[in-house]
């Protein structure tokens, strides 16, 4: 009897600790998310998380009640229609966004908010169960879930970048089915974890994979038998339920890896040299949210449990170690894209699981000096090393020295007199870190009246105001932040948009951007297709209505919305039309840009040998004088004065060349009210926009340009610009047989019908993509790309019905690797129960 009450007394006094324990993990979640959100924020970032976070999520969701489908394969409101998958790294199977499809009355920044938040907290329990389930005491589980909570990667990218973090919670469940699986022989959470942290962010399941295989590894020295099959087999049976949740995601997989295939660009290749060389950096581990975001004590525990006698915390450190020391892993790590400290991410629970077992030596009294001593000396070396080798503010410097001084004489506190004096001083840094960062994270956030602006219901009654089955382009404008808010905002599907933030999208379309048009650049990320004011590319790419405060010249007030204008520009191209006005790709790309735009007006570009009757467009040089050559300081005003003899209205063509004297800040000049920026030289997505180029309308006599010169240290050389007028009888010629195409089926079909009495080619602003089917009156026809980016082909004279099919490239392979996989796995599951009968 007295055993028995013991018993329950015990129990209770672990049930009262758990409770305890996981309160404190909730709570501090609830306390950052309050810190950050007070003073009328929210809990996200002004650029990623809401131009990229909530947009994307809410586009699929819009996109799934518009075509009834979950496995759509075009996006036509982005970026002039592109290959959905594209955009499949903001979360377009993403197992917790598609549970808001059920919930269609809660708006998606309030859903990804809660989301957020609930992820944050389930990782600080998951890994406290996980750690705490025979591995190591409930208080060694605990601090080491709290270092996770507080991580700065956890802390600052449950706001900016989601996609860094929000896998977490399935790679802990996936450690846990691990260990579930090599205690019962269970799989299906083990399956299932890997499964749905591929669907979350492939791209980080790569670290999410090799975190479970370095765990499950680090155990093998128990295990009999050193040959290469014994090896092998081992690892067959402890990771097959693993390899069939990779197998189960193929579906998705697939398509992903030819879209990156077809349009990931712009990062240089990293030399063998500069991938072999050890790179002593402390960010992949300390303080940044770009890195795991932790303090100088997991430096300290990585480099003593490296002097532990054989066990699996010392092979688990002494791999990390080399993981973090050689960038050939990050580079393999981020799918040999580039080095950047993000991949490193998906270690942390490693780190919190070597935090545990240091905790757990020091409160036992089983860490030895020599271990202790060896592991603060060799911490030292690769912070001196990392401090001679890279360049580090001076105050960063001395909170580096700081925070290592305080850890080391908390482990001799530790070792000698109040065990829980490392616990208390690694938390208090990293504590201190996170309030430091909650306080500047502030400027980086969304403010509720800047959301409840950018979210009007004002605008969206306007926009769906302008919408029919006939398929044109609709753009939303307000400020500069506003813009690169609505880049891929689609307020209602059918809302086509020029415009797209995506780190891949249709290469094509990108080129005819930025090579072909010479686009102004006004935002410093080199993804963004940005909103723009050019006159002519409005035009061809059908930009028929701009709804929102102000809009380029060209466009006509309509009507109003509460604070949304409508404007529109009844001349612009039609989506699809058929021409005989042609000139081919060699004679176009001879042209200088501005003529190329101006002859995009008037012809189209095509595989046509004929060659184009005497230009029309008429393009000269002109002087101009801008009123500042040099800029110091401050923001300030300025004139480009041009000699304008236009009897008429035409266009200007401004470019000039700048240089960054001042390269740690952007450059932004505008023009006119259209704005190019060269952004600094450390940027993430350094956009090298060293050439700023403009096009405007220009009223005839028209000779006072307005200019506004960003802050910084900068100088503007070699000012060149052009003014031109259009063919405008060239321009009615070319849209005067139209196809009327709208978009059907399940979203990626466009069909219409075209009247042509001469013939000719079929010009579209679809971008081309070689996964498009073209019918012409239900014969398939060959796709061919015209206007140096977009889907056309020869057509001849009389009536015709179009459809133009689009067709995931991988799609069907990938769901067929998802079959073989289902059909594998009930296979193992009816002989795993059979075996379980004694059947076999």
């Amino acid at each position: 009897m007295m055993k028995r009450m013991q018993k329950r007394t015990a129990k209770a006094a672990k049930n009262r600790e758990d409770i305890l324990y996981l309160s404190i993990l909730i709570i501090i979640p609830l306390i950052l998310y309050i810190l950050k959100t007070r003073n009328g924020y929210l809990a996200g970032s002004e650029i990623d998380w809401l131009g990229q976070h909530i947009a994307f999520p809410d586009y699929f969701r819009k996109l799934f009640y518009n075509t009834g489908t979950l496995f759509p394969q075009f996006a036509a409101e982005l970026g002039g229609g592109q290959n959905i998958y594209n955009f499949a790294y903001y979360g377009l199977f993403n197992p917790v966004y598609l549970l808001s499809y059920a919930l269609p009355f809660v708006k998606m920044a309030t859903y990804i908010q809660a989301v957020a938040f609930l992820e944050h907290i389930a990782d600080g329990i998951l890994c406290y169960y996980w750690l705490g389930r025979g591995h190591f005491r409930r208080r060694e589980s605990f601090y080491a879930s709290v270092v996770l909570v507080l991580a700065a990667s956890i802390t600052y990218h449950s706001t900016m970048q989601l996609m860094f973090i929000n896998y977490m919670p399935f790679l802990l469940l996936a450690l846990i089915g691990y260990d579930r699986y090599s205690e019962t022989g269970k799989y299906g959470l083990l399956t299932v974890s890997v499964l749905f942290m591929i669907l979350t962010s492939f791209y980080f399941a790569v670290g999410g994979l090799a975190a479970l295989f370095l765990y499950g590894v680090c155990e093998y020295r128990h295990e009999k038998g050193t040959s290469l099959w014994s090896i092998i087999k081992w690892l067959w049976q402890r990771y097959y339920p693993a390899l069939l949740g990779c197998l189960l995601s193929l579906f998705y997989l697939v398509p992903v890896y030819f879209a990156m295939s077809a349009g990931r660009s712009g990062h240089k290749g990293q030399s063998l040299k500069e991938l072999l060389l050890p790179d002593i950096r402390l960010h992949k581990l300390l303080y940044s949210g770009y890195g795991m975001g932790l303090s100088v004590a997991a430096l300290i525990i990585l480099c003593t449990s490296i002097f532990y006698k054989k066990c699996r915390e010392k092979f688990m450190a002494a791999t990390l170690l080399v993981l973090f020391l050689f960038p050939l892993f990050d580079w393999l790590l981020n799918g040999t894209l580039y080095l950047r400290d993000k991949a490193f991410i998906p270690f942390l629970p490693l780190m919190c699981w070597l935090a545990a077992s240091f905790l757990y030596r020091i409160g036992s009294r089983l860490l030895k000096i020599r271990e202790a001593v060896g592991g603060c000396v060799l911490a030292g070396v690769l912070l001196i090393a990392s401090l001679l080798t890279n360049s580090y503010a001076q105050q960063e410097k001395y909170f580096i020295y700081i925070d290592f001084a305080v850890c080391a004489a908390t482990i001799a506190i530790s070792m000698f007199y109040w065990k829980k004096a490392v616990c208390t001083g690694m938390l208090a840094v990293m504590a201190l870190l996170c309030m430091g960062q909650v306080t500047l994270l502030k400027e980086e956030l969304v403010t509720k009246a800047e959301m409840d602006r950018i979210d009007s219901p004002d605008i969206e009654k306007a926009v769906r105001s302008v919408q029919d089955d006939i398929f044109y382009r609709t753009e939303t404008r307000g400020g500069y932040s506003v813009n690169k808010a609505n880049q891929n905002k689609v307020w209602v599907c059918g809302q086509n948009l020029t415009t797209v933030y995506s780190s891949v999208s249709n290469p094509y379309y990108s080129n005819f951007r930025s090579e072909v048009l010479h686009l102004s650049k006004p935002s410093r990320n080199s993804l963004m297709a940005d909103t723009v004011d050019n006159p002519i590319f409005l035009k061809i790419m059908g930009v028929r209505y701009i709804v929102g405060s102000q809009a380029p010249d060209g466009y006509e007030k309509i009507k109003r919305f509460g604070d949304a204008n409508i404007y529109e520009d009844t001349e612009v191209a039609p989506a699809a039309y058929v021409t005989d006005q042609t000139i081919s790709e060699e004679d176009f790309l001879n042209l200088s840009w501005p003529e190329r735009q101006l002859a995009l007006l008037s012809t189209a570009v095509a595989d046509t040998k004929e060659k184009p009757e005497s230009k029309k467009e008429c393009v000269k040089k002109a002087d101009v004088h801008m009123s500042a050559s040099r800029i110091k300081g401050d923001a300030s005003s300025g004139i480009l004065s041009v000699d304008n003899n236009l009897e008429e209205d035409g266009y200007l063509f401004l470019e000039f060349e700048v240089k960054n004297n001042k390269v740690s800040k952007d450059v932004t000049v505008t023009v006119n009210g259209e704005q190019n920026k060269l952004s600094a030289k450390n940027a993430s997505y350094y956009n090298a926009n060293t050439t700023f180029h403009y096009t405007s309308l220009l009223s005839a006599g028209e000779k006072k340009i307005p200019v506004e010169f960003g802050e910084g240290d900068y100088e503007i050389d070699n000012i060149r610009a052009w003014i031109g007028t259009a063919d405008r009888e060239g321009t009615r010629n070319l849209y005067s047989n139209p196809a009327g195409l709208a978009v059907t089926g399940k979203g990626n079909v466009l069909e219409g019908t075209v009247d042509s009495e001469t013939g000719g080619w079929l010009i579209t602003s679809i971008p081309y993509d070689e996964n498009f089917r073209l019918y012409i009156d239900g014969r398939r026809e060959k796709i061919q790309r015209v206007n140096s980016a977009f889907i056309g082909v020869p057509l001849k004279e009389g009536k015709h019905e179009v459809r133009l099919i689009y067709h995931s490239k991988g799609r069907a392979a990938g769901i067929a690797g998802t079959l073989a996989a289902l059909g594998i796995l009930g296979a193992d599951l009816i002989r795993r129960k059979r075996r379980l009968h004694g059947k076999i």
